[in-house]
Formats: structure tokens, sequence, C-alpha cells
């Protein structure tokens, strides 16, 4: 790394240097996501306000923690990491990654724990008598998160804390905000001349010692004026102090901003307004208005990689979801901030009425859908499996405890990749295993895409969860025999072992494996015993192996294991599936090879066993 970047020489640059570096740095930023993937407008916007931060505050005394995590690019940079192995395996991860770096504080990945965090770590310091500063760097969307919510609330009654909240506030979620708070933010915007007049009077006079003290003499004449002109901010109102909006891109404004934070910090918790232009730097990052420059995949700017999409299942549910939308009035399509994630843009706007994006506010959709249900009608949550896990409670309490129908559109299952421990989506069957009344399925071609959504949308079964992985639908002339949930490519009396598999991987293992084996593709994941014939024709089996590289053995593993168990299975019963661990970041194809999981290895590990013995017990 250029020693320009090293965050201990940003107090001793001009604003023009600054602005150079800061030039610099989005150059950095560009380019290397450009040739690796990942948050490219978060991080472009927030160029300046790091800087800043990081020249006003020592991030190896103090504590900045960064809310979700996906606009520490510039951070990353000024501590002394290069960004040219950013998501790449062993390389610099996505997101705040504690064991990477010491001036990283936590680990992140999702929207609206920053300020709890920092709550907590202030009162724990304050206890030790470290009088250092807490940060909380959060974006004007995850305030709305309803755990946000909840610490802001506890903080309106603790005077005694000391922690600064820097709220970047661009306008902008993943796509364009919804709310009330999205509403204060907006009023705040248009009330910038007050403060625009506010900051160029506070910069004229902090010049001078004499000036400066008069100027902090005259802030609380200026708050009263301030009220009187300006009503109280929603912070405020809560007793919470409030100062801002300062230009997120603009060091003097900035420099004003973490100077009066300073002075304040002492008598208890403080918020400072800062607005920023999401993308800012890249033109068609700035323009953007639906999120399309959020999260970018490599060479994102390459028309022929955008020309030449491979169809994948999320174009199948799309299309699956329009059709179904126009046959019946009573489906309804929510999502928590994910329309255009789930390619929802579509059919959001064709059925305005019966669409909603509640933002990042994951359990309101749930309970809502739940709500819906009762109402009469058929809710459809489109949910990354990351995200479903805030909602463990509502799935429970407002939907399978009410016994209504509704169906669960489960993106992103399995390995997500590059983006890591947070978001790796191994858990959510796991999870809806231990919540009564609920069925989970998972296609692995456009057949049994079409024929699980169609044969489960909204039938008997009542709470239905359809997963989908991020991985290319397989393509198959193959015949197969369907039996129950199991689509058999080989069942023949002589073979005594069976090996089920799950998704696009199960399938190519069943590719590698000879004709000794029985090989079936499994597409319900949990409670394989009911309402189905399948199970006998696995009985007859000696050996049973079940291979999912899409969730941890307490999922599907485990299900199928119990059942066995409960019905005196007299064989041997083996699985290959992740453990119960956080998988890092890197490449899909290389974490899978890290864990044995691709298929080539679980194949050899099938095969040389058998050749010794019969497989061990799980």
């Amino acid at each position: 790394m250029p020693d320009k970047y090293d965050y201990k020489l940003l107090p001793n640059l001009t604003n023009d240097q600054m602005r150079v570096l800061a030039s610099d740095i989005r150059s950095d930023i560009l380019v290397n996501v450009l040739n690796n993937g990942g948050h490219l407008s978060s991080n472009l916007g927030t160029v300046e306000l790091t800087m800043s931060l990081l020249k006003n505050f020592d991030p190896l005394v103090d504590d900045i923690l960064f809310d979700v995590g996906h606009q520490t690019y510039t951070y990353k940079i000024l501590t002394g990491r290069n960004l040219s192995k950013l998501r790449k395996t062993n390389g610099i991860a996505p997101f705040s990654k504690m064991d990477e770096s010491p001036y990283d504080k936590s680990n992140n990945g999702h929207a609206g724990s920053a300020i709890s965090l920092a709550y907590g770590l202030a009162k724990a310091k304050a206890l030790k008598g470290d009088n250092s500063y807490t940060i909380a760097f959060i974006g004007d969307a995850s305030v709305t998160n309803g755990l946000s919510m909840e610490a802001l609330n506890l903080l309106s009654t603790d005077k005694d804390v000391h922690l600064m909240i820097v709220v970047n506030d661009n306008g902008m979620s993943i796509s364009k905000n919804v709310g009330f708070m999205t509403k204060k933010f907006q009023h705040l915007r248009t009330s910038r001349f007050y403060f625009r007049t506010a900051s160029y009077l506070g910069r004229k006079m902090s010049k001078h010692k004499w000036s400066w003290r008069l100027f902090l003499r005259m802030r609380n004449l200026k708050d009263d004026i301030r009220r009187f002109v300006i009503e109280p901010t929603f912070f405020e109102s809560m007793g919470i102090k409030y100062i801002g909006p300062f230009d997120g891109h603009d060091f003097d404004s900035l420099d004003l901003a973490f100077a009066k934070a300073k002075d304040l910090y002492n008598k208890g918790p403080v918020v400072v307004h800062v607005l920023t232009k999401k993308g800012y730097g890249y033109a068609p990052a700035m323009s953007d208005n639906v999120g399309k420059y959020h999260g970018v995949t490599p060479k994102f700017d390459n028309i022929w990689i955008q020309n030449n999409k491979k169809t994948g299942f999320v174009d199948y549910k799309s299309s699956f979801l329009m059709k179904k939308m126009k046959e019946d009035k009573n489906v309804y399509v929510i999502t928590p901030a994910m329309e255009k994630g789930s390619q929802l843009e579509e059919i959001f706007k064709a059925f305005p009425e019966r669409t909603l994006d509640v933002g990042i506010a994951e359990e309101n959709a749930v309970s809502m859908a739940g709500g819906l249900a009762l109402g009469g009608l058929k809710p459809v949550v489109d949910i990354y499996s990351t995200f479903m896990q805030r909602s463990f409670d509502e799935i429970e309490q407002d939907i399978s405890r009410q016994k209504v129908k509704a169906l669960f559109i489960v993106e992103r299952c399995g390995l997500v990749g590059e983006d890591g421990s947070s978001h790796q989506g191994l858990y959510d069957v796991a999870m809806v295993k231990a919540i009564p009344n609920c069925q989970v399925y998972m296609p692995y071609d456009e057949k049994t895409t079409e024929e699980l959504l169609n044969a489960h949308f909204f039938s008997d079964e009542g709470l239905v969860f359809i997963r989908f992985s991020t991985d290319s639908p397989i393509h198959s002339h193959l015949s197969y025999k369907r039996i129950g949930n199991i689509c058999y490519y080989r069942l023949a009396e002589e073979n005594d072992t069976l090996v089920l598999a799950i998704g696009p991987n199960g399938y190519k293992l069943l590719e590698l494996l000879p004709d000794s084996f029985d090989k079936g593709m499994l597409l319900t994941l949990i409670h394989p015993g009911d309402k189905q014939d399948s199970m006998p024709t696995i009985m007859r089996h000696k050996h049973i192996i079940l291979y999912d590289s899409y969730g941890i053995k307490e999922g599907t593993s485990d299900s199928i294991a119990s059942y066995l168990m409960e019905n005196n299975y007299p064989g041997t019963f083996k699985s290959f599936a992740f453990k119960n661990d956080f998988v890092t970041f890197g490449q899909k194809a290389d974490l899978l090879k890290i864990a044995n999981l691709d298929p080539q290895s679980v194949k050899d590990q099938i095969l040389l066993p058998l050749e010794k013995k019969p497989a061990e017990d799980k």
C-alpha cells in the first residue's frame, strides 16, 4: 500500500490535499470493485466522511463500529489493507472482520445492530473507566430498522452514556427508502439553508480562539432560534442531542461537525447528521435510483456480460409470480428491501396495490404476512435466506401458530461466497425445522422449480418454504422416475446403496457416480416421511448417503436421520453437509473444496470407503 494511504498522515494534509487523496481512493475502490465485485455506491459515497472520521479520531484507541459494514472500503484502505484481494479466498473481507485487522472493532454484515452494539460497548468502557470515544456509523435506512429504534428509545432515557452516532444520510438504502422516518430525513434536507448558514459562521469563527469561544457560547441561543425556526428533529424529540445536517463531501463542514460532536460527547449521546450522495464521483452510480450499483459483480460495466446473463432460478420464480398475480387477485407479495435483488421490479410495477417493500424490516414483513393471511389474502414473502434468520419468532408466532397459509420464497440459499459468514444461506432449513407446520422444498432445474411452485402454491400444507440457490439451474434431458418427492435417475433392484442429493451441486455429484449406486434428487428437505410414499423406497436400501452442500448437518441431514431412527431403519446412514459453524468469504468453488464438499471430493469420499467397508453410521 502507498504511504499516502496511512490514516496517520491525514491531520497534516491541507483540504486540497485531502481532496486529491479522496479522488485517488475513489479510483482505487472503483478499479478493485470492477475486478472483484462488491458494494460500490455505498463506498463511493462515504470516502470524505470516512477520511474525516479517521482524521479526527484514532481508530486504534477509539471504537468505530460500522452498521452493516458494506461502506468500509475507504476505512480498510486507510488502515493498511489492499483491496486488490477484496472478496477473494483468503483475501480482504467485504465487511468488518475483527481477525483481519485490529482496526475492525466488530464483525458485521447485517443492518441495524451498530447502535445497540456501540451502546453496550460504551457502557462496558464506562464501567472500566475508559474515556475513549465510541462511535456508531449508521445509514439513514438502518435507522428505521426495528433494532436501531429500540436502541434509540433506550438511549433517550440514558443521559450518562457517552456515544456518538454518525448518520450517513444518502436518501437510499439499497433502493429508495420508505416510511415516516424517511419523510423526516427529507424534511431535514429541505432545511439546509439554516444549517449551511450555521456551518459557514462556525467555520469563519473557528479561525480564532476568541471567536470560536464566542461561537460556542452562542450555541444555546442558536438552539433556541433553531427550535423557533425549525421543528425539533426526530432525535431531539426523543431527548437525544442532534447536530446537522453537514455536507458529507466537504472537509471543512465535516471537521466542524466532529469538533461540535466532541464538545457535546461528554454530555450524553449525540447524533451527527451527514448528507452524502450515494455513488459520489461515478456518474452512473450517482444517477441510479433503483440500486443497480449497490452490489455489483466483477466486470459490471461489460455490456456483453449484461446482455448474455444466464437464466437463473430467480427468473423462473419471477415469471411464475407474475402469472399467479394475474390469475389470482388475492396474491400479495412482500419483500424486505429486496425488490431489485429478488428481481421483483416488473411485478411491483404491474401490481402496485398488491406489492410492498417494507424496507429493512424483516420481522415486520413476516408478521404483516400473517395478518394478510388472517384477512383472507395469499401472502408471498420473498426474502434472502440470511435475512430470514431475523424473523424466527414472527414465523413461529404470527404464521405457524396462527395456522394460516403463506409462501416463503427463500433466495440465495447455500453458499453465497464472497459476502462471507454474515450472508451464507446455510442455516434456514435447520431454523425452520424447529418450527411446527412447516414444509421446505428445493428445486434443481426449471422443471422441478415449476412443479414445486405449482404443487405447493397455497396448498393444504399451510406454511411452505421454497429455497433457491444462486447456482445456475441444471439443464438435463435425462429421464427420471418421480416417487413422492424424490426424482430417481437410477433405481435398480441389485443396488444396495442409495445416494440422495440436493440442488444443482447434488445433480453434478450423481453424474459423477457409477451406476452401481441408486441415485435420487431430494426435493423435500424436512419431515421426509410426511404425506408421501417415497420413504419405503429409501428404507429398502442397506446404505443411504445424503449430499447437501446447501445446508448444515442440523438441517435436512438430521431430519432424515431422525426419520430413519424412528422407523427402525436397520442399515447405515452417512451425510455430507456443512458443520454448524460460520463459513468465511471466498469463491464458492474454493469454499466447497476447503470443506471437502465439492462434488468431486464427495464422490471420492463415497467410493473409497465403500471399496473397503460399508459406510459408517453418521
